[in-house]
């Protein structure tokens, strides 16, 4: 599946007041050579729509100065600009309602591959035109569906598979894929553990324990260990969480 090469040069504005959040989506979106533009509220927004006209928003409802819904609609937003609702409310009336104001709608924790899919969907129904896939050093763009790539591992988020050095597939569960594609996304910034608990809690905190994240960590640094006794690239970032080395370490 090819996600397309129109998302190249566009620009996404990611309104989030969680930092962490609006890393994890602003990284990943540029990683796929998207303009990407961040606001902390609902008053950065409204600066940040006058100011740079963005070809689509990602709002959170949640804001800390106010209501993104009642925002999107004072400024028309679904309407004049496309917008994808990105939250943790969840209940059908929460869906209804951002539908009703013209937005698509994505729950957290957020799949960003799924995200992706809905941003081109969306930007390709607005009408806009198609940028060449290349960067601004004249390079190629990759694909935004390929895999992500740390010390010669390449996870593959579209048949959520990971591949050792040599190319041979390693068998992970689904909390183990999910919490190395939230730390490849990222990298080499470090994600904490109550991100990464809420990457595998699906949004219910009952269904697992405080020393889930740990754990998974433990299994996926024992999985990952190669032959020739290297470590697994995943390292502790004492005091804030866990993050993937970089190439250059």
């Amino acid at each position: 599946m090819s996600v397309g090469s129109e998302l190249v040069g566009r620009t996404v504005l990611v309104v989030e007041d969680s930092p962490e959040t609006q890393d994890l989506i602003a990284t990943y979106l540029e990683h796929q050579g998207l303009r990407v533009l961040r606001a902390a509220n609902g008053a950065e927004l409204t600066a940040r729509i006058a100011e740079d006209r963005p070809d689509l928003v990602l709002l959170d409802i949640n804001l800390p100065d106010c209501d993104g819904l009642a925002l999107a609609e004072r400024l028309r937003l679904g309407e004049a600009v496309p917008l994808i609702f990105v939250t943790g409310r969840d209940s059908p009336t929460d869906r209804i309602a951002g539908l009703s104001h013209g937005g698509d709608y994505v729950t957290k924790p957020v799949d960003l591959l799924e995200l992706l899919i809905r941003i081109r969907n969306l930007l390709r129904r607005s009408g806009a035109s198609a940028v060449p896939a290349a960067s601004a050093e004249g390079g190629a763009v990759p694909s935004p569906d390929a895999p992500l790539t740390f010390q010669g591992w390449r996870l593959d988020l579209v048949r959520r598979a990971l591949f050792r050095p040599d190319g041979s597939y390693l068998a992970l569960t689904t909390g183990e894929f999910n919490i190395l594609a939230a730390l490849a996304a990222m990298r080499p910034n470090p994600v904490s553990r109550e991100y990464l608990l809420d990457v595998i809690s699906n949004r219910d905190p009952r269904s697992i324990s405080e020393h889930t994240v740990d754990t998974l960590i433990t299994r996926l640094r024992r999985k990952m260990r190669l032959d020739d006794s290297a470590p697994s690239p995943i390292i502790t970032i004492r005091g804030v969480g866990y993050a993937l080395e970089s190439d250059e370490s």
